[in-house]
């Protein structure tokens, strides 16, 4: 017997595949178009790991099966080579970035071509090829003709260690992702784009995106944070010293907020430390010193550890002046407060604690007041739902909490005629004071005498209902709940009108919520036991001017006309997405193609120019003066201007790595193109993309780059469609028999190299699908590796040992079991890859692979299909099999994918089960396709069954096909 030989086998038809050209793929109008791609590499120094290919092992499983099916596929592979990491690198191991980045491709292109890949690799890009970054320049400049690219001179994201700008997306937990340096903030020129523009289409064609996870969509709608609200100026006055008096300074702050209904509630204000206005209007800050220090202080904090929900919110106030709501003229106090971020809306916020838990926490430990202006606004339903051909009554009501004098228990009424199970409640009829009327309702629908008011509970609830029991709409405004503990059980007689429409019981504390089915007395014992809450829904403005009454959406609407009207503000759009910084202060990127002249400005770089490449050099660390390295390179940086040509400056400053990725599968369809970024038929024919596979940790910057750029592209014509993604699909990560990542660092890292010597690509291939389900992270096990090579010498072993036989369509001596197993695995296998559940598709060939072992002989055609089936996991070895022991001439990815019988998977044999009067009294095996008439003959020859029925009627028989018989008699 031959053995299995995985290293012979496996060079053998590399070889074989690359003289053939077998991935060699082109535009074919006869066939369907299927473009999978990987999420391309970032080749470092260290080389692939073992859990590096997980994700492409996988887009080539599936690569495959679509050209069995017929499919024109393309399946390509390129580098993601410029940036901070390959620059990093090059200073740390004293070699240039192009050597060192050119050397670390050759590495990972060597390791992936070892696991026997489907890629076309005459479509290979590199980023940092002047040809590839030709066209990023040419987008760049594209940009800058319509104004989406443009200087900006505000403070950017500086990391101190890798002496860079970086973008909001560039950092984590407010720190460098890099480096993990704490980020400064620091004034400096740089180039952005303004992806802004673009926010609210990206968000909006989230919709067209149904093959992507709910989860990723839900990412890229919190990372671009669209908010509608309103800009409100808040005048500012300052103390005089005479009188104490403060008077109206010539300036104000504008706050952006999406509550505008809720301003009649705001009892001060917070502006970020980063806010100009304290700096503006020190000379009238009486403790300035102060300010300043809690400033420095917050500088230190990183943005995580400032908006952190549960960290105790710190803040001083800004004493000498005041802020002027504009909608009633109250004077607040202002505050300095770091939860609130310089960078996000306009630097400061209106708070309002009775509506804002944040604002509530900082108002309660500062002893701030908290007024209601909003009332939540209940509506009834069913037989309790408003009706319109019944007067509406409004009435001032109260809710009251009754505690029992001894035990932990509270009175509620359970109402017969409208099934409301609540507190007691009643109206505050004339001059009564809320506790006035409480005890009077109290003692009325209770009986009971002697109670003390303890307090009120709550905030004003608005409702809206039919009380069928005195047929009229009603509109009770509840100003709070009252409490009232009983004294004593001394207790009176009850009058009949008090008791005809509910009863009066006592309900045990922990009972009372499960109990209640009113939202208002839910709520108010809620907070009785808990304490009171910011209400944060929308409702029924009230103490709220001429907007009381209004609910809230309408009076947002009326709120921003009115400032609009009086010049006081207006309405407005913001975003957690900022514009994308797009300058790096580094020498490894695509240079910027622009130049700055004294007399024209700043001009583009001629198209006919590009691309502008990168200048060699032998110094290329970055300067520490917040300038690239380029900017001390005289004869590259001195140039002539495009316009007028005189003397110019070329820019120095160069792209950020995510540039050259926010494009690349464009050019993969048409890679050596030098008229075009694409042809426009070529990318018509495979665009869109149908599957995108690759890192979670990109779910939101590469991807939201990358659906902007491609947007912009086809606005102005260079693609076909507004979508580049069709379906996404992410990888979990492959983690160290240790559990933990990876690294260098630990010591844990495993060279898939060193597996494909010993195991063989073909088990690293099947181990790293086998391992779990895809989207998870998994720990590596070399014994769970052993059982893959395993299972491929098993299957090895069936053609070399067992004896196929043809047998045509009637293979009679085969095992019977076998074809319905074959077909089943078939469609299992089928959906599993299509699902990318490659786990449990290996699980079904394994199942099969141990059936067929069990037999002697086999039928050769249902073993072929098994082998296609097997090919796109173990393509060496089922290449091996098809070709050299099965004798077919061409190779098994030119053969057409197996399909299932549906018929074939249907079991010949299950069991029934036997029913008489509800009760099982037999169960019998009986042919699957048994109709209702065999199932009953065949259930009436069981002794069990004749026993139950002997002697009696059959009124009813109940068949549910392939399960079950039901005889009433």
């Amino acid at each position: 017997m031959a053995k299995y030989n995985h290293k012979e086998i496996e060079k053998k038809w590399q070889k074989k595949w690359n003289k053939d050209e077998l991935y060699r793929v082109g535009e074919d109008a006869k066939k369907p178009k299927y473009y999978i791609l990987d999420m391309f590499p970032y080749p470092s120094g260290e080389g692939l790991h073992v859990g590096h290919p997980k994700g492409y092992i996988a887009t080539d499983i599936f690569a495959r099966m679509k050209m069995m099916q017929g499919h024109n596929v393309l399946h390509p592979m390129g580098w993601d080579a410029f940036g901070l990491p390959a620059e990093n690198y090059a200073i740390k191991n004293k070699v240039h970035p192009r050597v060192a980045t050119e050397k670390n491709i050759a590495t990972f292109k060597s390791q992936i071509e070892k696991l026997g890949m489907t890629y076309d690799w005459d479509r290979e890009i590199d980023t940092t090829d002047p040809e590839y970054y030709k066209w990023t320049q040419w987008c760049f400049l594209k940009m800058f003709e319509r104004g989406l690219a443009f200087e900006s001179h505000e403070p950017i994201n500086w990391c101190p260690g890798c002496q860079t700008g970086l973008a909001n997306e560039d950092l984590e937990d407010g720190r460098c992702e890099r480096c993990d340096s704490e980020i400064e903030q620091k004034p400096m020129r740089q180039w952005v784009l303004k992806i802004t523009d673009y926010a609210d289409r990206m968000l909006e064609d989230l919709d067209k995106l149904p093959e992507w996870s709910n989860s990723i969509r839900e990412m890229q709608r919190n990372w671009i944070g669209r908010s509608e609200g309103a800009i409100i100026k808040f005048d500012l006055k300052s103390e005089s010293d005479h009188n104490s008096q403060f008077s109206t300074l010539n300036s104000n702050v504008e706050v952006f907020t999406t509550r505008v209904d809720t301003i009649f509630g705001c009892t001060y204000m917070v502006v970020a430390p980063e806010n100009p206005v304290i700096s503006d209007q020190k000379s009238v800050i009486s403790n300035y010193d102060e300010v300043q220090e809690y400033i420095d202080a917050s500088k230190k904090k990183t943005e995580l550890e400032r908006t952190e929900l549960q960290k105790d919110k710190t803040g001083v106030e800004i004493k000498g002046i005041k802020a002027v709501n504009p909608f009633n003229g109250e004077e607040i106090p202002v505050f300095v407060a770091d939860y609130v971020l310089g960078h996000y809306g306009t630097g400061a916020v209106m708070a309002v604690p009775a509506h804002d838990e944040r604002d509530a926490e900082f108002a309660k430990k500062y002893d701030l007041p908290i007024k209601q202006s909003v009332a939540q606004t209940f509506n009834g339903e069913g037989k309790n739902k408003v009706q319109k051909d019944k007067p509406m009554t409004e009435r001032k009501t109260v809710d009251v909490i009754l505690k029992h004098w001894e035990k932990d228990e509270y009175f509620c009424l359970d109402w017969k005629i409208n099934n409301w199970k609540a507190f007691i409640v009643g109206g505050v009829e004339g001059e009564e004071t809320l506790e006035e009327a409480a005890l009077r309702e109290a003692q009325e629908e209770s009986g009971y005498k002697n109670m003390k008011v303890i307090g009120t509970v709550g905030q004003e609830i608005h409702s809206n209902f039919y009380a069928a029991h005195k047929q009229v709409n009603r509109n009770p405004v509840m100003r709070n709940c009252v409490y009232i503990e009983l004294q004593d059980g001394e207790r009176g007689e009850l009058e009949e009108e008090h008791t005809k429409h509910h009863d009066g019981v006592w309900v045990k504390k922990d009972e009372v919520q499960d109990f209640l089915n009113l939202s208002e007395p839910k709520i108010y014992f809620d907070i009785l036991q808990n304490g009171e809450k910011a209400f944060t829904e929308d409702g029924t403005l009230i103490d709220s001017g001429e907007f009381s009454g209004l609910k809230s959406e309408e009076a947002r609407e009326k709120m921003v006309a009115w400032l609009e009207k009086k010049k006081l503000g207006g309405k407005k759009v913001n975003y957690k997405l900022k514009d994308w910084v797009f300058s790096r202060q580094r020498y490894w990127g695509e240079p910027i193609p622009i130049v700055h002249c004294e007399k024209c400005g700043v001009v583009g770089v001629p198209e006919s120019e590009l691309p502008v490449k990168l200048p060699e050099v032998k110094h290329y660390e970055p300067s520490g003066t917040g300038e690239s390295p380029l900017a001390t390179i005289e004869d590259w940086v001195n140039t002539k201007c495009p316009k007028c040509g005189g003397d110019a400056k070329r820019e120095t400053n160069t792209m950020p790595q995510w540039a050259g990725s926010s494009w690349y599968y464009l050019r993969y369809i048409d890679p050596k193109n030098d008229n075009a970024l694409v042809d426009k038929d070529k990318e018509k024919y495979w665009s869109p993309v149908d599957f995108y596979v690759g890192g979670a940790e990109h779910a939101t910057r590469h991807l939201i780059y990358a659906r902007f750029w491609h947007k912009f592209l086809f606005d102005i014509g260079v693609v076909n469609y507004e979508e580049p993604f069709t379906r996404l699909q992410h990888v979990g990560l492959i983690m160290a028999e240790d559990g933990r990542k990876m690294s260098k660092r630990w010591g844990n890292v495993i060279n898939p190299d060193d597996i494909v010597e010993v195991y063989g690509a073909d088990a690293l291939r099947v181990y790293e699908m086998f391992m779990g389900p895809f989207s998870q992270s998994t720990a590596w096990s070399t014994k769970g590796l052993t059982g893959a090579k395993k299972f491929l010498e098993r299957t090895w072993r069936l053609f070399e040992e067992k004896e196929l036989i043809d047998c045509g369509g009637d293979c009679k001596d085969i095992p019977k079991e076998l074809p319905v197993l074959l077909h089943k695995t078939i469609k299992k296998v089928s959906e599993d890859i299509e699902g990318f559940d490659f786990n449990t598709a290996i699980s079904q060939m394994m199942i099969f692979v141990n059936e067929a072992t069990k037999h002697e002989r086999l039928p050769k055609e249902g073993m072929k299909k098994f082998l296609q089936l097997l090919a796109p996991f173990a393509p060496h070895m089922a290449e091996e099999i098809w070709r050299e022991k099965l004798g077919e001439k061409e190779s098994v990815f030119k053969s057409t994918w197996p399909k299932y019988n549906p018929k074939k998977i249907v079991e010949e044999k299950v069991e029934i089960v036997i029913q008489v009067n509800g009760k099982v009294r037999d169960k019998i095996e009986m042919d699957a396709e048994i109709d209702e008439d065999g199932a009953k003959a065949a259930a009436l020859e069981s002794e069990n069954v004749q026993k139950h029925i002997e002697g009696k009627e059959i009124r009813k028989v109940i068949f549910v096909p392939g399960k079950l018989i039901s005889f009433v008699v």
